[in-house]
């Protein structure tokens, strides 16, 4: 039996190449992020244009950051899918309760997280207490 049917050539329709590529290239584009440290905040910017608010997920498990995204992509040539997985370590001074997310109408992802207030040293008094066993 020949496997010939299975596996031999099949016709090439270019239009359906350059769909796949048109939605791998576009993707590929909009991979960009940028990470700001700074003395008073930590921050995360990512483009996640492709990506619709429910298709997106942000969790914090303890100093890991992890960003998701996943989305299938339904055409007239099949379903693809699409999807992303950013994880970053937060630095151990910032404030992790205070973890904020927003995402602007054009699909930029912002993770800020703020600077935990630095302690300084301080005096401690000495109170004298009286001996009441005299």
């Amino acid at each position: 039996m020949s496997v010939y049917r299975f596996f031999g050539p099949r016709p090439f329709f270019c239009g359906e190449l350059m769909e796949r590529e048109r939605h791998v290239s576009s993707f590929a584009a909009s991979d960009s992020s940028e990470i700001t440290n700074t003395a008073d905040k930590f921050s995360v910017n990512l483009n996640v244009s492709q990506f619709k608010p429910e298709e997106l997920k942000i969790n914090l498990d303890g100093r890991k950051l992890t960003i998701q995204g996943d989305q299938v992509v339904e055409t007239k040539y099949g379903n693809s899918k699409k999807s992303f997985t950013k994880i970053l370590l937060l630095p151990d001074d910032v404030d992790f309760a205070a973890v904020a997310s927003n995402l602007t109408e054009d699909g930029k992802l912002r993770i800020e997280a703020p600077r935990k207030e630095v302690l300084h040293g301080r005096s401690i008094p000495i109170q004298q207490l009286e001996n009441a066993a005299q």
